[in-house]
């Protein structure tokens, strides 16, 4: 399938127009991981095993939690659980708020559990970095999608992650990456000093079809700008739109590992930037 559409007019030059060669929903059809069945009830229509499959998946993923809001113990499969249930399930229920004040004691320990390996962060819009970024990012960016936004300890952490993210190059693409992504997804802070310090540092580094920064994860970055609200990080993802395109498999999916998962996360920024329909 050929998908064309008109970018939006976001300056006076002439629209360009955005071409995938092949259909980026087609290998979602009969996916049954969250991102998937995320795709089949969002993106794709008339599916009659879709209320089975959502059932079945968050069934399984609600499967073995601890009495102390945990699954396994573990602060990665607590964390994998209920972004999986964000995907799916989408409300917070008793079990969903345990698992986040369990999260949440975790990463806002004074010492933060160990970082993930890029394999063991499959699935999950985080990128391996320093723990005492990645942890707390993780359980602000949860406890908001998760309707806890306006929580004073929320507010007060976001704010610390915006400071952090405003005190320049010590922290490593990476880690920065982890920290926009919390940021990003407020309904406050995504306009804040921070993602505009964020945006910044990218404009100095990205000139107008250069290369993407070393340490950068390019798909998390792509979709967590993709949420931004104003001109000028579509601005920033326009010139990268080409190469996108070339990069996209025969199967429709990006990405050599974790590539339906990267998949989602263009797919969602594409629709975001309103290049594929809803």
């Amino acid at each position: 399938m050929l998908t064309s559409v008109s970018t939006p007019p976001h300056s006076t030059r002439r629209q360009a127009v955005f071409k995938l060669a092949h259909d980026p929903l087609a290998p979602f059809a009969a996916s049954r991981t969250p991102a998937g069945l995320y795709a089949r009830s969002r993106w794709l229509g008339g599916d009659p095993r879709l209320g089975r499959d959502m059932a079945r998946a968050v069934a399984a993923l609600g499967k073995g939690q601890r009495a102390d809001g945990s699954w396994g113990g573990s602060p990665l499969i607590t964390l994998g659980r209920l972004f999986g249930l964000h995907l799916t399930q989408r409300d917070p229920d008793p079990a969903v708020e345990r698992g986040l004040d369990r999260l949440w004691g975790w990463a806002m320990a004074p010492a933060a559990p160990a970082a993930p390996t890029a394999r063991e962060l499959h699935g999950l819009p985080f990128t391996p970095s320093r723990g005492d970024a990645l942890w707390p990012a993780a359980a602000l960016f949860l406890a908001t999608i998760f309707g806890r936004e306006q929580e004073p300890r929320v507010i007060e952490g976001l704010r610390h992650l915006e400071k952090c993210l405003m005190g320049g190059d010590d922290l490593g693409w990476a880690a920065r990456s982890n920290l926009l992504r919390a940021l990003a997804v407020h309904p406050e802070f995504c306009r804040g000093r921070g993602v505009k310090a964020f945006l910044e540092q990218l404009l100095e580094v990205i000139p107008e079809q250069g290369p993407w920064p070393r340490g950068l994860p390019f798909h998390q970055v792509v979709n967590a700008l993709a949420h931004l609200p104003g001109r000028r990080a579509s601005g920033l993802l326009r010139p990268l739109l080409p190469g996108l395109a070339a990069a996209q498999a025969r199967d429709g999916w990006w990405g050599r590992t974790d590539r339906e998962f990267k998949s989602f996360l263009l797919v969602h920024a594409l629709k975001n930037l309103g290049l594929l329909p809803r």
